[in-house]
């Protein structure tokens, strides 16, 4: 069961969030979560801009809700207002906190697919967080001839026909959570895993030193996975919700 958590646009008060807890923040995206107009002040000019040039009303809503949500979240960790949140950017495009929030070390990041988004908050450690919705239509394994490795594509391949698909998103998303934690992007290497069955349940383990993968639990047809710098932390699970409920 998911704790919950009700949002406001200008909260009043914080969020305890300790050096060895990650906080997992859930957001429905789609049009009964919330309308865009309702959050679309709180974002940016800059993001308000990159929002009006989707072709799709549909892209647009789920973008306005993602990054509205992240600063509505964002904000009480750092008990600041949402609108007026700063970010800087890595050299691989990685955002951040800007230096001026700096004193809380918080460390974030976004992942959003289909009709759903998470949002990872860490103290004092780098993070990568990744989600995908599992397309039953998907040709993934011309995706896995692409990115995989010979060994993982073997791995793959090994496994029952009924458990590619699941093990496929998962290997994927863990491969991003790498990627991401590094601040490295798709520039980077994506040989960082390797996918394991055990009791006829599909795992992926991480391979890479001082970064620990872990499996989210999310919503149901989505994959979610984690990658954290340091020992494994304790999780504690959020649903983002709109004012109006």
């Amino acid at each position: 069961m998911l704790n919950r958590f009700l949002v406001r646009p200008n909260p009043s008060s914080s969020v305890i969030l300790t050096e060895n807890e990650v906080h997992i923040w859930l957001v429905q995206t789609n049009g009964e979560s919330i309308s865009p107009g309702d959050f679309k002040d709180l974002l940016s000019s800059i993001e308000q801009d990159r929002a009006s040039k989707f072709k799709f009303e549909t892209h647009r809503r789920r973008y306005i809700t993602a990054h509205a949500a992240l600063r509505s979240i964002l904000s009480l960790y750092v008990n600041r207002p949402a609108r007026e949140l700063q970010f800087a950017w890595g050299p691989y495009g990685k955002p951040k906190m800007a230096p001026i929030h700096d004193q809380k070390k918080i460390a974030f990041n976004l992942s959003h697919s289909h009709e759903a988004a998470v949002i990872a908050v860490a103290q004092g450690r780098e993070i990568g967080v990744d989600v995908e919705w599992v397309r039953e239509d998907f040709a993934f394994d011309e995706l896995a001839q692409g990115f995989f490795t010979t060994r993982e594509v073997a791995a793959l391949h090994a496994l029952p026909p009924h458990l590619q698909r699941k093990a496929f998103y998962k290997c994927w998303t863990s491969k991003e959570a790498f990627l991401k934690a590094k601040g490295t992007g798709l520039s980077g290497q994506l040989d960082e895993v390797e996918i394991v069955l055990t009791d006829h349940v599909v795992r992926v383990q991480g391979k890479i030193p001082n970064l620990t993968l872990i499996e989210l639990t999310v919503y149901a047809g989505y994959v979610a996975a984690l990658v954290v710098d340091g020992v494994e932390p304790r999780l504690t699970y959020y649903a983002w919700e709109s004012p109006s409920k």
